[in-house]
């Protein structure tokens, strides 16, 4: 038999004379003006990092040269806690310096070296810096008074710091009543 030969086959690559399905250049536009928005993004994200970077470097300045000036007034009476202040100034120029002379992108590469080559030490790194950082912004916050701010209740434990009562978790029966509803927020529940 001298078979039956088809003259098109739906495995066959599409040619430069077919056209590309609608979808497809669709989709092809799509992913490339996402790719670009994508660039913008990061862009405006490193000026940003940019900008903090240079602000931070100025903080870091201001501290380093105040210690520096408390350091020497306590150099006669002091001179350990003199020496330890001067090299702790030092230890934060050399930061302010790293900082002004590197930019977002060149940190984060070096940040990514040293995550790739010691990933404990990174992690334990980052561990650390969150830690500081909820503390900072938990301080930050202040003015709740120990006091949960959404649901108007307190633990039993400790001291009200809105009033300076100390409360009696055993006596009043665990959580008290603050918010509003309550004629004195001392009924417990």
């Amino acid at each position: 038999m001298t078979g039956y030969q088809p003259t098109s086959t739906l495995d066959e690559p599409a040619t430069g004379s077919q056209a590309e399905h609608p979808l497809a250049e669709a989709g092809q536009h799509v992913t490339e003006r996402a790719g670009h928005l994508a660039e913008r993004a990061a862009g405006i994200g490193l000026q940003q990092a940019d900008r903090g970077r240079e602000i931070a470097a100025e903080g870091i300045d201001k501290v380093a040269r105040t210690v520096r000036r408390v350091s020497t007034d306590m150099q006669t009476d002091q001179p350990q806690i003199a020496n330890a202040a001067l090299t702790a100034a030092d230890q934060a120029e050399k930061v302010a310096q790293y900082l002004r002379e590197t930019d977002a992108r060149q940190m984060i590469s070096n940040i990514e070296d040293v995550a790739r080559r010691q990933p404990l030490i990174f992690l334990g790194g980052a561990f650390l810096f969150g830690v500081a950082a909820s503390r900072f912004i938990k301080a930050a916050g202040g003015g709740q008074g120990g006091q949960d701010a959404q649901s108007g209740y307190r633990s039993g434990f400790g001291t009200d710091y809105q009033s300076g009562a100390t409360s009696d978790f055993r006596r009043s029966g665990g959580f008290e009543a603050t918010g509003p509803g309550t004629s004195n927020g001392n009924e417990g529940f």
